[in-house]
């Protein structure tokens, strides 16, 4: 499946993981791709296997399976021997592997030598492009205040549809993150429980840019860090406690 947000491996690089949401959400929630593109966090849950990690042990990862890559990964950064490897497991076993890059015809130039031909060429894949297909479930699944055109990544939108059903701030991210109005049972307060479980030995002055990095990773555009701060500021409401979070989650937004 082709993804036009992924780009090269550069700080400008942005969104990279946006259509994770959707397939977890459709029940694969098996993820291999490379660290650098989370920056060690994870806006929802999943399993996550790091390309740099597998390629001896691909036997053991479980199928359905969703592989985040590009072109230069495959070539430069050592991935065309686990794409190959996986494909040919997911054709003998007639599972479902499903690689996510920025080509609607990844090539493996160790494999197919043969100007012109990919993946595509030698294997029987189908090729579906993210853009049409989130719009498509957008449009048919999905009740959110959120313009398809701000972002594609289906956790934001259920949040904004979960916010629209209780009469909570829904139409910008901004809004939707404003956590003194969030109802309890939002999603936006499960990457709250994502930092304290796991930074809590980061310095906290440095927060409020590692959540906003760590938000370029699932956001296509606009200013994560006035989300960074919203988040920022629920944390330091809660002292960075897991118990006293979820007291503050359970508390009446009109009370917060």
């Amino acid at each position: 499946m082709r993804d036009p947000q992924l780009q090269k491996r550069n700080k400008h690089a942005r969104a990279q993981l946006r259509s994770i949401p959707f397939f977890v959400e459709l029940g694969i929630d098996t993820v291999v791709h490379a660290d650098i593109y989370d920056n060690d966090f994870k806006l929802i849950d999943y399993t996550h296997y790091s390309s740099g990690d597998v390629v001896d042990t691909v036997d053991d990862i479980e199928f359905p399976l969703v592989h985040i890559t590009t072109q230069e990964g495959v070539e430069e950064y050592g991935e065309e021997e686990l794409v190959r490897a996986l494909l040919q497991r997911a054709t003998e076993e007639r599972e479902r592997y499903i690689l996510v890059t920025d080509t609607t015809s990844p090539r493996l130039p160790t494999y197919i030598q043969k100007p012109g031909r990919s993946i595509v060429d030698d294997y029987d894949v189908a090729v579906k492009d993210y853009k049409k297909l989130s719009a498509d479930y957008l449009g048919d699944y999905v009740d959110s205040a959120l313009p398809a055109s701000q972002t594609r990544n289906l956790h934001y939108h259920r949040a904004s549809e979960y916010h629209k059903q209780h009469d909570a701030p829904a139409d910008t991210l901004e809004n939707i993150y404003d956590y003194t109005r969030a109802p309890a049972e939002s999603p936006v307060w499960e990457p709250l429980y994502y930092f304290i479980e796991h930074d809590l030995e980061n310095v906290l002055d440095e927060y409020s840019e590692r959540i906003s990095d760590a938000l370029r990773s699932w956001t296509e555009r606009g200013e994560t860090r006035y989300v960074a701060n919203q988040m920022l500021d629920a944390l330091r409401v809660c002292e960075f406690e897991k118990e006293q979070l979820k007291e503050y989650q359970q508390t009446d937004p009109h009370l917060r």
